[in-house]
């Protein structure tokens, strides 16, 4: 089986997560799984972002070099008695230049500040929105389209490499004939993820991050996990429901996707409990059609 699993970035702080998901991982490698990780670098990135004037992809680049790092050391310590290794690609992501995102940001990054931290950094030019856990940064986020290292992962994947790819969304870059420039964006990283498993042809998809699932009326009395969804179900749920965009609303958005190119099927749930989700015992399943 061949699996993508997407991993968020504020989920991977704590060590203990990220050593349990690499034993799990290092065991369906084991038996012969190929797996994609992919992960987020919101945290990241939007540190570095506050006081450099470097282009978001470059930066991108950096945190996928050091968050990648970081995973692959777990991975390979967790599957040293198998022989498991694991490399790191460093993915480019095609956006267009005419993207709205580029007029109208809607990305969260970094830390979430009080009212007045938001606005004093406003003052430095930077966009900030009022989320509900308090306020962000948030920069453009292109629609991914293109993976440019798309031979190169699977060519990984076929001589038994665990593939860490596509971190933190991918490094932003808009296609100029056979050339590419650095665009100043970060792309998300459940959509590029979905884009990925689509285009490997992947199993299933597993987005997962520090929540349970998918959830309607969340952060209400009425809250409510979904355990089993179909993509054409959860697509008229976004419609009418309150998906927080930049965050809940690219995960759903991008099984969605994912399910309805590849009619495999996708989950989302909580990053303690890898082994649970992927075996299906927990989180949100979503089915074709």
């Amino acid at each position: 089986m061949r699996y993508v699993i997407a991993v968020g970035g504020n989920a991977l702080r704590s060590s203990k997560v990220l050593n349990k998901l690499s034993a799990y991982v290092a065991l369906l490698s084991g038996r012969g799984d190929e797996i994609v990780i992919t992960h987020g670098n919101g945290p990241q990135v939007g540190a570095l972002a506050l006081h450099s004037s470097r282009s978001l992809a470059l930066l991108t680049k950096q945190t996928e070099a050091q968050v990648g790092a970081e995973i692959r050391r777990s991975l390979e310590r967790a599957g040293r008695n198998a022989g498991a290794k694991a490399s790191v690609v460093y993915t480019r992501v095609v956006v267009s230049a005419r993207d709205p995102e580029f007029a109208n940001p809607t990305k969260p990054i970094g830390e979430f500040y009080q009212k007045a931290q938001a606005v004093g950094l406003a003052r430095h030019g930077f966009v900030m929105k009022h989320l509900l856990k308090g306020y962000r940064r948030v920069v453009p986020s292109p629609r991914p389209m293109e993976i440019v290292e798309l031979k190169k992962i699977t060519g990984l994947l076929r001589r038994g490499r665990i593939v860490i790819a596509a971190g933190g969304g991918g490094i932003a870059v808009t296609r100029h004939g056979s050339r590419f420039r650095y665009a100043n964006a970060v792309i998300d990283k459940d959509l590029a993820s979905a884009l990925l498993a689509a285009r490997i042809k992947a199993d299933a998809l597993f987005i997962l991050t520090n929540v349970d699932g998918v959830f309607t009326g969340f952060h209400t009395r009425n809250a409510r996990l979904l355990r089993h969804v179909s993509a054409s179900g959860l697509r008229k749920l976004a419609q009418t429901e309150h998906f927080e965009p930049g965050s809940v609303l690219p995960k759903v958005m991008a099984c969605i996707s994912f399910v309805q190119k590849s009619r495999r099927y996708a989950v989302v749930g909580s990053l303690s409990s890898p082994r649970r989700v992927m075996e299906l015992k927990s989180g949100t399943l979503i089915t074709s059609p």
